[in-house]
């Protein structure tokens, strides 16, 4: 069996609107729409701020489990525009409310509590960073309240 090993890319945070557009409960689960309003990046390859627009269509199943499906653009420090997709998990929905109206989880106890997963996918045309586009990553997050925080992995 091969053991993965990973490479710190960067830490995000995104910045969302609040509320958020609740369009309610259809064939996937309860669909919940957080439109980003900014936020920043860093990291020792990948630094920059996160371009206001984007956002996540996520839904909600009967499991009290998010299913995330994000867009978002970085800007980096340098001008270079670089686009994400993920999906990804987070759950148990109650835990998360609980811990992000006081502004996430304070001790690594309530951080073992939460499971939020993302695959980010990374795309751009500046050649500087195209190295981007041939890799696969892997984020850890954290609801902050307002915002989401991701610590991202390349997978080596």
């Amino acid at each position: 069996m091969q053991t993965p090993e990973f490479r710190y890319l960067c830490t995000y945070r995104a910045d969302f609107s609040e509320p958020q557009q609740m369009i309610g409960k259809a064939h996937f689960g309860r669909r919940m729409i957080a439109v980003l309003t900014g936020g920043v990046v860093e990291g020792e390859r990948l630094n920059g701020r996160v371009v206001p627009g984007g956002g996540d269509w996520a839904t909600i199943d009967d499991n009290d489990t998010l299913r995330l499906d994000a867009r978002v653009t970085f800007e980096t420090h340098d001008g270079a525009l670089i686009y994400l997709s993920y999906r990804g998990v987070l759950r148990p929905m109650p835990k998360v409310r609980e811990f992000s109206l006081r502004g996430g989880p304070k001790t690594d106890e309530e951080r073992k509590q939460i499971y939020f997963r993302t695959a980010p996918i990374f795309e751009t045309g500046d050649q500087r960073y195209s190295w981007l586009n041939n890799i696969v990553t892997i984020g850890m997050g954290e609801s902050i309240g307002g915002a989401v925080r991701y610590d991202v992995f390349e997978v080596l």
